[in-house]
C-alpha cells in the first residue's frame, strides 16, 4: 500500500504554507507523489516550525503560484533550519532527499589529545578550525585531552571550543584536561540539550552550576577526580543530579582522601548503574575520608562499590538492586561502623561479590545474626578468603540463603595451626541445609589436609552437582590428587568433580 500524500487546503496552496493540522504526525512530503514516514517525531517538528517562522512574515502572490515543497526551500534556509538539529536528528534528516546529504553535515568524532607540553599553539589551532566549520555542521562525539600542566594558558579556549561543540548537537562528550581547583567549567555544560554521555575529569572543582540547569538527554555521567564543594542553595552534586530527569549511569572516580563539601547522598529515581572507585594510594592512610553517605536509588539494579567501609549508611534505597559488587577496606580497627542499613538494603540482591576479606567482615559477629536480612533472591554468592580469617562471616550469609544456587571460593580454605578444622567451621555441617549445586574453589593445594577439608564437604552438600577445583600442585602429583578425589564419598549421587591444574 503506497504512503498516503499530505493533502493541501486552498489557502495553503495559495499561501505557499502547509496546513500542519492536516499533515500526518509521522509523515511529510519531499517531491510530488513521495511521502517519508520518519520514527522522530522532532526531526518534523523541527523543520516545520523552521518553515513557518522563515516564510510566515513573507508577503506572497496568491495568483498563479505553485505550491512549495520543503525539498524547494533555498539552500540558506535548509541549512539555517538543520543548525537547530542534533546529531542524531540531522542524520535522520539526511535520509530524507538526496539534497539534504551535501547541506547537513555529521561529523562522527572529533578528539585532540597532547601528551606532551607546549600545546597552547596546537590547542588555539585546533580550536580555529572547529570555529571555522559551518553552523550546521553536527558532531556525534567530542574528546578533549591535555596533560597535566604548570600552568593553564588554555581554559579560554578549551572553554570556547566546548560552547561550540555543545551548539552542534553533540551526544558524546569527554573532556580530561588535569586542569587546577580554579578551572570555571562553562555553564553551558550543564545546560546541554542533546548530550546523552557526559565524561568530565579531572582534578578540578565544581562549586556551582547555574539554576536552570538541565540536561534532559543526559543517560550517563562519569566524573572522574572531580570534586564538589558548595552546599550554598543547596547541594551542587545533588542539584546536578536533580537536572539530569533521565541518567541511568553514573561513575564516580577519586581518591579515598578526596573530600567534598557536599549532602553526601546520591539521590536519583532513574538511575540503573552506579560505580564509586575510591583509590588508595601513598599517603592516603592519614587522610581517609570514611563520612557515612546514604543511597535514595531505589531504580538501581547494577552496583559496584571501590571504597574505604564507611561509618555509617543513614539511608539505603535499594529495592531493584540485583548484582551487587563490593571491595570495601577497614582502615580503622574496632567496631564504630553502623552498617545495618546497608546489609538489610541488600536483602534482594541475586547476584552478590565480596571481593576482599575486609569486606566479609561486613557480615560478622559485629552485626548481630538478627541485623543479617534473610537473602531470598540470592543465587549467586563470591567471597576472597585467606587462610587465617575465619569463616563466621561466611556462615552468616549463608544460613540466610534458601535459594543459593553457586558459591565462589576466590582463595583457599580455613586452616588453623595443629588442628585439623577451626571451630568456626563445625565440622561443615552448616552446609547440610545449603541448596548449592555449584561450588569453586581457586586456590587448592591437594595435600593432606585439603583432603580432609573436601571430603566434609562433600559429605555435607545434598544438592551438589559441580565440585569445581583450581589445583595449585607440583606436575608429578596431579594423578595423585585426581585419584584421591576419586575416592572421596559424597552426600549427593549428582556431584562430579572438575580439576584445573
Amino acid at each position: 500500500m503506497g504512503l498516503a500524500k499530505p493533502k493541501l487546503t486552498t489557502q495553503a496552496r495559495d499561501c505557499k504554507c502547509y496546513d500542519s493540522s492536516l499533515i500526518h504526525p509521522r509523515f511529510f512530503a519531499l517531491e510530488d507523489g513521495i511521502s517519508l514516514r520518519v520514527k522522530n517525531r522532532s526531526v518534523i517538528v523541527v523543520f516545520f516550525a523552521s518553515f513557518f517562522l522563515c516564510f510566515c512574515t513573507v508577503r506572497f502572490s496568491f495568483q498563479g503560484m505553485k505550491k512549495t515543497r520543503i525539498i524547494d526551500l533555498p539552500d540558506d534556509v535548509i541549512r539555517h533550519i538543520s543548525s537547530f538539529l542534533t546529531a542524531k536528528q540531522a542524520a535522520h534528516a539526511q535520509i530524507a532527499a538526496k539534497k539534504w546529504r551535501n547541506l547537513i553535515s555529521i561529523i562522527p568524532n572529533r578528539e585532540f589529545f597532547v601528551l606532551k607540553s607546549k600545546i597552547s599553539g596546537s590547542l588555539n589551532d585546533f580550536v580555529k578550525e572547529l570555529l571555522s566549520l559551518h553552523a550546521n555542521h553536527r558532531l556525534r562525539r567530542f574528546s578533549l585531552k591535555l596533560p597535566d600542566e604548570g600552568n593553564r594558558p588554555y581554559y579560554n579556549p578549551v572553554n570556547d571550543c566546548l560552547r561550540n561543540v555543545l551548539k552542534r548537537g553533540v551526544l558524546d562528550l569527554e573532556l580530561d584536561i588535569n586542569a587546577k581547583e580554579d578551572y570555571p567549567l562553562p555553564f553551558e555544560v550543564f545546560t546541554c540539550k542533546s548530550v546523552v554521555t557526559l565524561e568530565l575529569g579531572s582534578g578540578f572543582v565544581i562549586d556551582t552550576i547555574p539554576l536552570n540547569a538541565s540536561l534532559p538527554a543526559l543517560k550517563t555521567l562519569i566524573l572522574d577526580s572531580v570534586r564538589f564543594d558548595s552546599l550554598d542553595g543547596g547541594c551542587v552534586f545533588q542539584r546536578l543530579l536533580s537536572a539530569c530527569s533521565v541518567l541511568e549511569e553514573l561513575v564516580i572516580n577519586g581518591r579515598v582522601s578526596d573530600h567534598w563539601n557536599w549532602s553526601r547522598t546520591v539521590s536519583s529515581q532513574t538511575l540503573k548503574r552506579l560505580t564509586i572507585s575510591r583509590e588508595v594510594l601513598a599517603g592516603d592512610h592519614n587522610e581517609v575520608n570514611s563520612e557515612a553517605i546514604s543511597f535514595d536509588t531505589p531504580s538501581l539494579e547494577y552496583l559496584e562499590n571501590y571504597d574505604v567501609l564507611r561509618d555509617g549508611y543513614p539511608v539505603v534505597n535499594f529495592n531493584s538492586l540485583v548484582e551487587a559488587t563490593f571491595d570495601v577496606f577497614l582502615f580503622f580497627d574496632g567496631g564504630g561502623y553502623d552498617l545495618k542499613n546497608l546489609i538489610q538494603g541488600l536483602q534482594n540482591v541475586q547476584i552478590l561479590r565480596c571481593v576482599n576479606v575486609d569486606t566479609m567482615l561486613m557480615f560478622d559477629s559485629s552485626c548481630s545474626s538478627e541485623a543479617i536480612p534473610l537473602f531470598e533472591n540470592l543465587l549467586h554468592f563470591e567471597v576472597s578468603t585467606e587462610p587465617d580469617y575465619c569463616w563466621f562471616p561466611l556462615t552468616n550469609v549463608l544460613e540466610k540463603s534458601p535459594n543459593l544456587k553457586t558459591l565462589t571460593i576466590e582463595g583457599c580454605l580455613h586452616f588453623v595451626p595443629q588442628e585439623p578444622v577451626c571451630d568456626c567451621l563445625s565440622g561443615y555441617s552448616f552446609l547440610k541445609l545449603c541448596p548449592i549445586e555449584t561450588l569453586k574453589i581457586t586456590e587448592f593445594e591437594g595435600d593432606t589436609d585439603c583432603m580432609l577439608h573436601i571430603k566434609l564437604i562433600l559429605e555435607n552438600l545434598p544438592y551438589l552437582e559441580l565440585l569445581e577445583l583450581h589445583v595449585q600442585a607440583r606436575t608429578d602429583r596431579k594423578l595423585q590428587i585426581m585419584s584421591d578425589l576419586l575416592m572421596l564419598p559424597r552426600a549427593s549421587s549428582k556431584c562430579k568433580v572438575q580439576v584445573k591444574f
